[in-house]
């Protein structure tokens, strides 16, 4: 019996037109058709068509996520704009900038949870600044999210995971448990993200991972980037995926690819050369 396995992704205008164009583009080139892709596009218009892509209005979609931004978009606090205490020896002063930012992450995050709450199988989050470079097979998804593991990621020791990409076995009745705590992280914002030490969505899928791993020990995790030991910032493309996949993170975005000093193994793709 196929595995059933589908993408979610969101951007807005701006980002539709700087990377998440190119994002849908190269996956319909490159991912097998079986699987689907399911994208919410924030006050944008999608020109692409395809069998297996479906394009939602978010905020039409997720009617909490509406709730939750009308609530804190513009509360500095909820923004990644108020201090919270004295700066470190670094310079850097908790409470400013993208770590903060709850109202920025939070689009990823019940996008996310419409999709995995009504699919059946294995649902990948993909970040819209990823780029598709090479052709990847169900056998090869099969293989890199096994039906033996519940959840998988990119995991960095001494860091929070890097979410541009993710997988959960929705066949798993747990999992359904961890998209709700996700979701409720933000719903009951107060005792969720904004009582957490940063209101990311990175640090919230690391707190849910823990709190559901505690409840369920017998839940199964896979952490593609696990040989990492030293917590690479851009471990994606030095794990498999790098053969697949590029994540345009920050200023790559202006380049259209990763750096050359991000790759800390011999990649032989022809992507790569």
């Amino acid at each position: 019996m196929t595995r059933k396995f589908s993408v979610v992704t969101t951007f807005h205008l701006a980002g539709y037109e700087k990377y998440g164009s190119r994002m849908i583009d190269t996956f319909l080139a490159n991912w097998p058709q079986e699987v689907h892709l399911y994208v919410y596009a924030e006050d944008c218009t999608v020109t692409q068509t395809a069998p297996n892509l479906t394009v939602y209005n978010l905020h039409n979609q997720c009617p909490n996520l509406v709730t939750f931004k009308n609530q804190y978009k513009n509360d500095p606090r909820a923004n990644g704009k108020l201090p919270m205490g004295p700066a470190g020896t670094n310079g850097k002063q908790r409470g400013i900038g993208f770590k903060w930012d709850a109202v920025r992450f939070s689009n990823k995050v019940y996008a996310m949870c419409d999709t995995a709450k009504r699919e059946s199988g294995t649902v990948f989050w993909m970040d819209a600044d990823m780029v598709c470079h090479s052709p990847i097979t169900l056998e090869t998804l099969d293989r890199l999210m096994p039906i033996t593991a519940d959840i998988a990621f990119l995991g960095r020791s001494n860091k929070y995971t890097e979410t541009g990409l993710w997988a959960i076995n929705m066949s798993n009745s747990a999992n359904m448990l961890f998209m709700q705590w996700m979701q409720e992280a933000y719903d009951n914002a107060e005792t969720g993200v904004f009582a957490m030490k940063e209101f990311h969505d990175c640090w919230v899928f690391d707190r849910t991972r823990e709190r559901l791993q505690a409840t369920v020990p017998a839940w199964r995790q896979l952490n593609w980037s696990e040989q990492f030991v030293m917590g690479e910032g851009h471990p994606l493309i030095n794990t498999e995926w790098g053969a697949y996949l590029d994540h345009l993170k920050g200023n790559r975005k202006d380049a259209g690819r990763s750096k050359g000093k991000d790759l800390v193994v011999n990649r032989t793709e022809g992507y790569w050369k």
